[in-house]
């Protein structure tokens, strides 16, 4: 039975048993910061679980996307090795919330198994957790399983959690038995271990979770108000009991992929030397793939560094088959292909990944071939006792790319381990050097916004519909002794999130107004106006609150016209193009997103005649609310990684732009009134940022072009259809000029040199040294490449000084074996300066102050090197 006819099998049956199918969440986790990725089905069901929202059905059926290579549940470094270890796979599972429970869940998962799939009932046990007497009953006397084939486990073994926090419950698993020819050898059960310990043999198929109980995050657990179910079964374990196969790499999942490696690699996957390396290439591009369609960039930080990370394990392996360069960006293509049917929006971002992985492949392959030979010669000098020095993987890490897993793969078939803490710790020495101040102005513990909004509630937010509203004041937060946070019961001040500014303005109390520079909100739901002064405030009184008008509307436009520059992008670039971050102000707009090269002259001028032509329009903006589902119906572009509910804000503007948004926006978008692209750059590899601006400031900005345009036409003595002609030759005029400079300059300073070179002292019979302080402005390097053509085997210390500074040179013969770097490193502290450079060449500067004391010790050294 084929993957997919299990899929449409498992789902109909569930459908038939009045369960909602409900799609896939995606592989970033909606609104849970507790998780890296998708790891169970049930992660977009948590709050059902627990009762914080209420689902409209209470049973649901799904093939869920599950990438495990980070946190809790990290399969990634068995991948490949073991034959069910996987970084994706598909999870089917069953769910009720507050509906059936253990007997029901029990009695469909053996049906479906037996009946609907035909898997033998002799092949299957289970397991039940030590204290679930009533499953181990319904198991034995409703099913009719020998009790010799149910086995009670501990915590371990039978008690789910999906982490430090959230639903938990006792789970009984369904285990098939692969026979006898698979056991491990000379395995016997014993009082520490059951027949099911026999993880080669036994596999587990199905988990089905009673949940019970909410873990608070601090080791302790509650009651759930409505116990439920919630089950999960691996499609590619199943896969392989119903294909006949012992490893799932050899069931239609994977072998797709597989056939498309061998043609490109040339080589047998029945050749065993190349089997290992094919089947974590194959793992690798279903979890990149997938991954980087659900809109996850390769980076150096948090779930991107994960993703990069598995991309060169893949990109590793795939230089162990000797893949010709792009092999692993066209595996994504055979990926979808297979994949697509089931997960449409994934399928739709099939050129990002093309794109994404093909970029990541070449970048890391130019300094691949550099890390191993690093690596190698490490290897002579870094291995003490069996273990790589922590600092030389790190900087095999900083330097070339190389994750320290892949490092630890590489030297684990040379049986050398890693010195963890030492990377570690090399690894916080560079983040305290490169550490930034973070962006915000708040250094206060969030903890007292808690505890304001446990004490005042949450804020209404009004802002929508009105710029000024009465308010009650409900909290006054002291920040430091400037600055004071304000809540209040409802506000129509913005607050700055999904890349929108706060909003400014006033409030106006008892005759005093007070200016609102700024509106966050710390924690969710809580607004924090902040000015910097209270004097006169009262909590619990009547204010009223007014937005800056001005500042408000010159933001809403430039946030729309972020929403007509995305589509622009789209249209022009490809679908690719993905939000990956945007800052909109009153000023101006920045829109960050995934592309993976300069856009040209053209493509630019493109986008913004697009942009401009739909503000010409003057299109009704319209503003709705509604499900998720109902807004990806409609083609509404969300932002991957923003958290949304089930009930989101859809903006639409005409047939041109449809996105998710909860900012402030124009009614029409001829309000606009222009767009204009003031830069477009490069953020990191495969991201690109355009600054913008729109309506007063665009106008500004074009008239203060055109004054500068009418200052080089006078300059110039050009016309406006001529002036770049004449600025054009201008410049190569320069260029000319500037060459002839140069060839003078050179002449010059040879013929300068024969003087001042001449007579060198002879430190030894075969070294002659020269000291010479040179004019401000000369060139010490090339001063000094006409001592060494004249003295080869000399040395020369030269000085420029300029003010109370002065520049130092010290060279000498490459085979002279002095060491100019080590000499001056010695020397020029006397000068209170520094420097650096070659055995043969360094350079530094300092202080004029001891010029006399610093030429002497120079001298001093350069004699104890001879």
């Amino acid at each position: 039975m084929k993957v997919q006819e299990i899929r449409e099998k498992f789902s109909s049956y569930f459908q038939n048993k009045g369960h909602e199918k409900v799609p896939s969440s995606p592989l970033v986790p909606i609104n849970d910061d507790t998780l890296l990725f998708a790891n169970a089905g049930m992660n977009q069901f948590k709050d059902f679980f627990t009762g914080k929202a209420k689902s409209s059905y209470q049973r649901a059926v799904t093939i869920q996307k599950v990438v495990r290579a980070g946190g809790k549940h990290n399969d990634l470094e068995n991948v490949g090795m073991t034959a069910r270890h996987h970084t994706f796979f598909e999870m089917l599972g069953n769910f009720s919330f507050g509906d059936y429970f253990k007997e029901e869940a029990i009695e469909m998962a053996w049906d479906f198994l037996t009946k609907e799939l035909g898997i033998s009932e002799d092949r299957l046990y289970v397991t039940v957790h030590l204290s679930d007497d009533e499953a181990f009953k319904i198991w034995e006397d409703k099913i009719g399983i020998p009790k010799e084939k149910i086995f009670r486990k501990g915590d371990k073994d039978n008690f789910w959690e999906m982490g430090d926090v959230g639903p938990c419950g006792p789970c009984s698993e369904i285990f098939y038995d692969h026979g006898e020819s698979y056991a491990t050898p000379n395995f016997k059960p014993n009082k520490n271990q059951d027949l099911l310990d026999d993880e080669l043999r036994y596999v587990e198929i199905w988990n089905l979770v009673f949940m019970q109980y909410e873990k608070d995050g601090k080791g302790g657990q509650v009651s759930l108000p409505n116990p439920s179910i919630d089950t999960g079964m691996g499609l590619e374990r199943v896969a392989a009991v119903l294909q006949g196969k012992y490893w799932n790499y050899d069931t239609d999942a994977f072998t797709p992929i597989i056939r498309e490696i061998e043609k490109e690699t040339g080589k047998s996957y029945d050749d065993s030397k190349f089997q290992t390396p094919m089947r974590v290439v194959a793992d690798h591009i279903r979890s990149c793939t997938m991954l980087i369609t659900d809109g996850v960039i390769p980076s150096n930080e948090g779930r991107g560094y994960v993703l990069r990370r598995i991309i060169r394990r893949a990109i590793r392996h795939l230089k162990e088959l000797d893949a010709p360069e792009g092999t692993f960006s066209k595996l994504s293509v055979v990926v979808l292909n297979e994949l697509g049917e089931e997960y449409p929006q994934n399928k739709a971002n099939q050129s990002l990944a093309e794109k994404f992985l093909s970029l990541e492949e070449k970048k890391f392959l130019e300094t691949l071939d550099m890390g191993l030979k690093f690596l190698e010669e490490s290897l002579k000098s870094n291995v003490k006792d069996n273990i790589f020095n922590g600092k030389a993987a790190f900087k095999l890490y900083d330097t070339y790319g190389f994750p320290l897993d892949l490092t630890q793969l590489i030297l684990s078939e040379k049986n050398i381990l890693v010195d963890d803490q030492g990377f570690d710790e090399a690894m916080m020495e560079r983040k305290e050097d490169s550490r930034k101040s973070w962006k915000g102005s708040l250094n206060l513990d969030d903890r007292v916004f808690h505890q304001s909004k446990e004490k005042s509630g949450e804020t209404i937010f009004v802002g929508y519909e009105s710029l000024t509203t009465e308010s009650t004041l409900k909290d006054i937060i002291n920040i430091d002794e400037q600055t004071f946070g304000l809540t209040f019961d409802k506000t129509p001040f913005y607050a700055e999130g999904g890349g929108q500014a706060g909003d400014q303005g006033v409030i106006k109390f008892n005759g005093k107004s007070y200016h609102i520079f700024d509106t966050q909100k710390p924690v969710d739901g809580l607004f924090v106006h902040f000015v910097n002064s209270k004097e006169g405030l009262e909590v619990e009184k009547v204010v009223k609150l007014e937005v800056d008008q001005k500042q408000r509307n010159q933001t809403a436009r430039n946030h729309s016209a972020t929403h007509l520059l995305q589509s622009a992008l789209i249209k022009v670039l490809g679908d690719h193009v993905k939000q990956s971050g945007s800052m909109v102000n009153s000023d101006r707009l920045r829109f960050d997103f995934t592309h993976m090269q300069a856009l040209s002259i053209k493509e630019i001028e493109q986008v913004e005649n697009l942009v401009n032509i739909e503000i010409q329009k003057a299109n009704d903006v319209i503003a709705s609310q509604t499900t998720m589902d109902q807004a990806m119906k409609k083609g509404a572009l969300a932002l991957f990684g923003e958290k949304y509910g089930d009930n989101v804000r859809v903006l639409e503007m005409g047939d041109f732009s449809t996105e998710l948004c909860g900012g402030t926006h124009v009614k029409n978008t001829g309000e606009i009134g222009l767009f204009s692209i003031i830069s477009e750059s490069s953020l990191s590899s495969g991201v690109r940022r355009i600054e913008a601006t729109t309506s007063d400031n665009a106008i500004k900005r074009y008239r203060e072009r055109s004054n500068i345009l009418k200052t080089l036409e006078l300059l110039t003595s050009s016309g406006q259809n001529s002036i770049a002609t004449k600025i054009e030759s201008l410049h190569e005029e320069i260029k000319r000029n500037q060459k002839e400079i140069t060839l003078l300059k050179n002449e010059l300073t040879s013929k300068d040199s024969q003087d001042l070179f001449s007579n060198p002292e002879k430190l030894n019979d075969k070294v002659s040294y020269k000291y010479a302080n040179v004019q401000d402005g000369s060139d010490l390097r090339k001063l000094s490449d006409l001592f060494m053509d004249k003295y080869p085997t000399g040395v020369v210390l030269l000085t420029m000084e300029k003010g109370d500074k002065v520049a130092v040179l010290l060279r000498s013969g490459k085979k002279s074996g002095i060491p100019c770097n080590e000499i001056l490193k010695e020397t020029l502290p006397i000068l209170g300066g520094r420097g650096g450079g070659r055995p043969d060449m360094a350079q530094g500067s300092g202080d004029t102050g001891d010029l006399g004391k610093f030429l002497e010790k120079t001298k001093e050294l350069l004699n104890k090197h001879l």
